[in-house]
């Protein structure tokens, strides 16, 4: 998934605890050749080049969520920009130098009628002529989730941190709820609780220079450019990891009009790009959108 991973069980059975841990980083290992746009034997790729194919239940649940976040987002949080990020030089890799851009990304196209793309009772999934997706955000929070359930239940704590977001369920080592620290360039808040699902959108670590333009991974799907919102870090914790994940996201995009979107469950920490930080809390509503993300997720 690009980045670290950090998996650990609190328990008294060493060897079911051992067994169990090499059982959820395998699961990673699997969410990522399923998923990964960076693996040209993903089978994310290979719908991205054929543009339709039965695909198998990892890769179905990650379209899935795409698409309902998709919805939820009011599209903001759009699958399709994998072409503004390859535009501005995030191909391959993270660009290490500055990328001379030959042409500047354009806003995407509406698009009303995603869940059309999966023909349910076969589990194919066709795309329009020319589109492509990236599932990297939705894909690391599913598979973070998928590798928790895999410990889930087995062990008195556990925790899943793939690149500072995490699911920890029961109780750390001292037999205490967990507590994730909230870090944005330093220690600005805290978290407490368990179960805890966590994530963390920001602008400044996947980011590069493009035409002498500051760029990030981050894109707004309106201008096809990445955000220029107010916030640089926002880290929300919610009742799943895939909700706190778009949350983060969103807050980036869309600013602090975003916690409308979400439930009573929703807490986040966010830091403008002048260094000041603040604690928002969710709403008292719950949409249609929100209660379908939350089936089946950790």
């Amino acid at each position: 998934m690009g980045t670290d991973a950090q998996l650990l069980v609190v328990t008294d059975d060493v060897r079911a605890g051992e067994e169990d841990l090499l059982a959820a980083q395998e699961d990673l290992r699997e969410t990522e050749r399923v998923l990964s746009r960076f693996r040209e034997d993903s089978e994310l790729s290979q719908l991205n080049r054929e543009g339709s194919l039965v695909a198998g239940e990892r890769l179905l649940a990650a379209v899935r969520a795409a698409i309902r976040a998709h919805a939820l987002s009011g599209g903001l949080l759009d699958p399709r920009v994998i072409s503004s990020l390859e535009s501005l030089g995030y191909r391959e890799s993270l660009p290490r130098d500055e990328v001379e851009v030959s042409e500047r990304p354009k806003p995407l196209s509406p698009v009303n009628d995603m869940e059309s793309w999966i023909e349910e009772e076969t589990g194919r999934i066709t795309l329009p002529f020319g589109t492509r997706l990236d599932l990297a955000g939705v894909g690391k929070a599913l598979g973070i989730g998928w590798a928790a359930l895999r410990l889930a239940g087995r062990h008195a704590g556990i925790l899943v941190d793939v690149g500072g977001d995490m699911v920890a369920l029961g109780y750390d080592g001292q037999g205490e709820p967990w507590r994730v620290a909230v870090n944005h360039g330093e220690v600005v808040g805290e978290f407490e609780g368990t179960p805890l699902a966590v994530a963390t959108s920001t602008t400044t670590l996947r980011a590069w220079k493009a035409d002498g333009k500051a760029a990030h991974h981050l894109i707004d799907p309106r201008t096809g450019e990445p955000s220029e919102g107010g916030f640089a870090y926002a880290t929300a914790t919610a009742p799943t990891i895939l909700e706190a994940d778009l949350a983060a996201k969103l807050l980036i995009l869309e600013g602090q009009g975003a916690m409308q979107r979400f439930g009573e469950g929703l807490r986040a920490v966010i830091t403008n790009r002048e260094g000041n930080s603040e604690y928002l809390s969710g709403q008292n509503n719950r949409s249609e959108e929100t209660i379908a993300l939350r089936k089946g997720a950790v």
